[in-house]
């Protein structure tokens, strides 16, 4: 066997150097990608209790007015019997508002005092300057 046989099947059983670098580099880049997906994840891992904080407040309030109707009437239920709330107790990021809205059919008049006995309640709680909000809504009847 010669000396250039044997520099033949030398070379056939491994990886240059140049393949080696090729595929660290290649495998570097594709790690770098992965790495980016889990980075935003994470920096949004708060979002899911935020969201809980919000609907729980929104909740809150909803359940208040559940008992304010039980214990004081249906026409308890107005926008004006529950103002605004620019920090919510406890929550200072957090805003909440009520409106009351009367259902009705299109032919009747909603301003004269829900002759039709339906109310519609939205809760909305926002955060973020306003930028982010949940609501929570139900309907009140009158029977």
């Amino acid at each position: 066997m010669g000396n250039a046989e044997l520099r033949t099947e030398k070379n056939k059983g491994g990886f240059t150097l140049i393949e080696i670098v090729i595929t660290l580099v290649v495998l570097s880049i594709a790690a770098l990608g992965v790495l980016s997906v889990f980075t935003v994840g994470i920096s949004r891992s708060t979002d899911p209790l935020i969201l809980n904080q919000a609907t729980q407040l929104a909740q809150e309030k909803m359940d208040s007015i559940v008992g304010d109707r039980q214990a004081l009437g249906f026409s308890a239920i107005t926008t004006a019997a529950y103002p605004a709330e620019a920090a919510v107790t406890g929550f200072p990021n957090y805003s909440r508002s009520v409106n009351v809205i009367c259902v009705a059919p299109a032919d009747l008049n909603a301003d004269a005092g829900c002759p039709q006995n339906y109310k519609q309640v939205t809760v909305t709680v926002s955060w973020n300057a306003g930028a982010e909000t949940v609501a929570v809504t139900g309907l009140f009847a009158n029977f």
